[in-house]
C-alpha cells in the first residue's frame, strides 16, 4: 500500500512558478517538501490568487487614475493646441465621470461576460485609446477622449471589488478595500508629479503617448495571470443574467445598502469638490500656485497613508460607525472652510487640507465594502456597482454645485456649507441605520 503525502514541488511548474500540486513521494523525482497541515492546498491557492488580485487591480487603477487626470495637469499645454479655453478642461472631467457613472452600471453583466481581469485589460485598451485620441489636437477628438475614458473609468471600482470579494475574507474586507483604493491618491500624485516632467522632457504630446504606451504594457502583463483568476468564479458568476438597471434596484429595496449609498453620494461630492476646487479657493486668497498645490498634496498623502489604518479599525469595531465618524469630520471641517481667509497661516491651512485628506479621501474603501456586507456573494457585482456608481454622480454634483452656488452667492461661503449639511445629512442616516 503506498502512502501519500502532501508536497510542494518544483518539478511540475514552470520555473517562472511555484504552485502546490498533490504527488506520492515514490512518484516525484523532483526535490520536494512537505507542506505545513495547517495550510490546506486550497487555502494556499487562494492566498496566492488574492496577492495576484490586489496587486493587478491596484496596478490598473493607478494607471486609470493617472490618465484620467493627465488633462487637467497638462490643461496649460493642450487647450491652447486643441483650440479651447482653459476652462474646457471642467467639460473633459464632467464627461469622464458622467459616463462613469453610467458605465459602472453595465459592470456586472460585463463582468460576468468575460471576466475580471479581461475586463480591466479591456479598461486600459480603452484609456490608452482615448489619450491616443488626444494627439491630433481636434476640438471632437477631445470630447471623445473624455467619453472613452470615462466609459473605461467606470467599471474600475465595482470590477476589482467583485474579484477581491471573492478572495477576501469578509472579517479583513474594510483593510482590504481601503488598500485597494490607495490608488487613486496614488494615482493623483503620480499624475501631479510625473506628468509634467514627462512632458518637460517629451513635450505633452510625448508624455500623453507614453502614457498610453504603459497602460497598453500593462494590460499584456496581467495576461499570464486571466485564466486562473477569471475561471475561478463560481458558476452563478457567469450564468446570472443581470439588467442594468439591477444595481438601481437593489440600493432601492435594500435599506441598509440604500443608507450607506446616499452617504457615499454626499461624501463623493465632498470628496471631489475638495479637489477640484480647493487650489482655486487658496489662490483667490492670496495663495500661490505653488503653495496651493502643496497644501492639496498633504490631503492626498495623508488620505494614502491613513486608508488601511482606518479599513483596519472599521474591521475591528465594524465600518457604519467609522463612516459615520469620517462624516461628521467631513461636516465640521466643511463649516470650518466657510471662514478660511487671509488672515489663516500656513500651519492653519494644512491643518485643514490634512483634515479633509483624514476623513473625505478614507472613506470609499470602507464603504464599499459596508455595500457589499448586505447582500449574498451572487450579488456583490450589483452591490459594488450601484454605491460606485452614485458616488461618480456625487462626483458630477459636487463641483458643478459648488461652483453654481458660489457663482450666485459671489463667495464660496454658502458652497462650503451645504457640502458639510450634505455631510452631515449621510452621516445621519449611517447613525440611524444600525
Amino acid at each position: 500500500m503506498r502512502k501519500f503525502v502532501t508536497l510542494r514541488c518544483s518539478g511540475r511548474v514552470s520555473p517562472r512558478r511555484w504552485e502546490p500540486v498533490l504527488l506520492t513521494a515514490r512518484r516525484c523525482s523532483a526535490t520536494c517538501e512537505p507542506v505545513d497541515a495547517s495550510q490546506p492546498l486550497d487555502t494556499i491557492r487562494h492566498k496566492t490568487l488574492l496577492n495576484r488580485v490586489v496587486v493587478s487591480t491596484v496596478a490598473v487603477q493607478v494607471a486609470i487614475v493617472m490618465s484620467s487626470l493627465t488633462v487637467p495637469v497638462l490643461a496649460s499645454a493642450i487647450a491652447p493646441a486643441v483650440g479651447v479655453p482653459a476652462y474646457w478642461v471642467g467639460y473633459y472631467s464632467a464627461l469622464i465621470y458622467g459616463f462613469a457613472a453610467l458605465s459602472s452600471f453595465a459592470t456586472p453583466r460585463l463582468f460576468r461576460r468575460w471576466g475580471g481581469i479581461r475586463l480591466h485589460q479591456g479598461m486600459l485598451v480603452m484609456v490608452a485609446a482615448a489619450l491616443f485620441a488626444l494627439l491630433p489636437a481636434r476640438t471632437a477628438a477631445f470630447a471623445a477622449s473624455g467619453i472613452v475614458l470615462g466609459l473605461a473609468y467606470g467599471p474600475m471600482n465595482p470590477a476589482s471589488t467583485v474579484l477581491l470579494a471573492r478572495y477576501t475574507p469578509p472579517r479583513l474586507r474594510s483593510r482590504v478595500f481601503s488598500f485597494k483604493q490607495t490608488a487613486v491618491p496614488i494615482g493623483g500624485t503620480l499624475a501631479g508629479l510625473a506628468t509634467p516632467l514627462a512632458a518637460a522632457a517629451l513635450g505633452w504630446r510625448g508624455a500623453i503617448a507614453a502614457l498610453g504606451v504603459l497602460c497598453l504594457m500593462l494590460s499584456a502583463l496581467i495576461q499570464p495571470w486571466r485564466k486562473a483568476i477569471d475561471n475561478d468564479g463560481p458558476s452563478h458568476d457567469r450564468d446570472l443574467s443581470t439588467r442594468f438597471w439591477l444595481p438601481v434596484r437593489l440600493i432601492i429595496e435594500n435599506p441598509g445598502i440604500r443608507s450607506v449609498t446616499v452617504a457615499a453620494f454626499a461624501f463623493g461630492a465632498m470628496q471631489f469638490s475638495f479637489v477640484a476646487v480647493f487650489p482655486t479657493v487658496l489662490a483667490h486668497v492670496g495663495w500661490s500656485t505653488t503653495a496651493a498645490g502643496r497644501a492639496m498634496s498633504v490631503a492626498l498623502v495623508v488620505g494614502v497613508v491613513l486608508r488601511v489604518p482606518w479599513g483596519t479599525l472599521a474591521d475591528k469595531i465594524g465600518s457604519r460607525p467609522i463612516l459615520a465618524a469620517m462624516g461628521a469630520m467631513m461636516s465640521i471641517v466643511s463649516v470650518a472652510a466657510c471662514f478660511l481667509d487671509a488672515s489663516w497661516s500656513g500651519l492653519d491651512v494644512t491643518l485643514l487640507a490634512a483634515l479633509f485628506g483624514v476623513s473625505a479621501f478614507c472613506w470609499s474603501g470602507i464603504g464599499i465594502a459596508e455595500a457589499v456586507r448586505h447582500v449574498p456573494p451572487a450579488l456583490v457585482p450589483e452591490a459594488s456597482a450601484g454605491i460606485i456608481g452614485v458616488t461618480f454622480f456625487g462626483a458630477l454634483a459636487g463641483p458643478t454645485l459648488f461652483s453654481t452656488v458660489a457663482a450666485i452667492a459671489g463667495t464660496v461661503v454658502p458652497a462650503f456649507a451645504i457640502l458639510g449639511a450634505l455631510a452631515a445629512l449621510g452621516t445621519a442616516l449611517l447613525l440611524r441605520r444600525r
